[in-house]
């Protein structure tokens, strides 16, 4: 059981686990990527206080290291679903499933646009994790999105089961694909289908398939949290960090604008101290949790 669950490894998220240990509560980060993704595309940051001219790489890896330091763990997994029983939030990722106190949502903004008729077909064919569902299409043609280098791993698992995988990559320098793979090219256009998916099309391109899997840096925060307050795809939050639901709190790029790393890491700051307040309160009110 952790007092902290952070859902995301970017800035905001790391700031938010240097702050809940110096605390002393046990904090745990779960994020998909080794390293946040977008500061990694980032050659050079010029506008973070006090550290002029640094790579995206390595303030990404200062970050992480000041974190572990100070105690905090992490986990490379993507959660799939949150669910709360009001006392404890139960976190179910890929391979793992994590239990905790308080919840601090810095997942970021998902890259690329939501493709036509990704919605639609959720449940119908289109799912976000090809190690959850991949199975499911044994024996059949699949199409997969990717957005991030961590795409090529589930392609190739899907490579595995499938009879033919489709694979769209929009970032640079795809390493390790498995030769069965068949790679297109063109802009991500529309999935269709009549009851079920049936086809994926892009810019230069049209295959039919059983079904697409699209991997992106998270997924959005109302596909994981009943209930959280959402506008215009972004979390509501109070100038405190917090939510609508009682213990759960959202810092960095999913809260809004501007996407800057120093408000990022304020706000993942503050959603800390938020959430240790919270937890004190719950001691207070609950000998049961002391």
């Amino acid at each position: 059981m952790y007092d902290i669950a952070i859902v995301g490894g970017g800035p905001a998220g790391l700031a938010a686990a240097i702050n809940s240990r110096r605390r002393n509560k046990k904090t745990l980060v779960i994020g998909k990527e080794e390293y946040s993704f977008k500061l990694l595309q980032t050659h050079q940051i010029d506008n973070y206080p006090g550290l002029p001219e640094i790579g995206g790489k390595d303030l990404a890896q200062k970050l992480k290291e000041h974190a572990l330091a100070g105690g905090a763990e992490f986990c490379k997994d993507e959660v799939q679903t949150i669910s709360s029983d009001e006392t404890v939030f139960t976190l179910v990722g890929r391979e793992n499933m994590f239990q905790a106190k308080t919840l601090i949502l810095a997942v970021g903004v998902a890259l690329g646009n939501e493709i036509k008729g990704e919605t639609e077909w959720i449940g119908k064919g289109v799912s976000y994790c090809a190690t959850c569902d991949g199975m499911f299409f044994k024996g059949k043609k699949v199409a997969l999105v990717g957005y991030i280098p961590e795409a090529v791993a589930e392609a190739n698992f899907l490579a595995e089961v499938c009879a033919e995988v489709y694979f769209l990559p929009l970032f640079k320098n795809v390493e390790n694909l498995n030769p069965r793979i068949k790679a297109i090219s063109g802009k991500p256009l529309e999935i269709g289908g009549d009851s079920r998916v049936e086809l994926f099309r892009t810019s230069k391109t049209e295959v039919k398939v059983d079904g697409v899997f699209i991997e992106r840096s998270g997924r959005p925060a109302d596909q994981l949290l009943a209930d959280l307050q959402i506008e215009d795809g972004l979390i509501v939050t109070g100038p405190d960090q917090t939510t609508n639901l009682p213990g759960v709190f959202a810092a960095g790029d999913c809260t809004g604008r501007p996407w800057q790393i120093a408000r990022a890491v304020g706000q993942g700051q503050v959603a800390a101290l938020s959430a240790v307040h919270y937890l004190e309160n719950l001691k207070e009110l609950s000998p049961l949790l002391r």
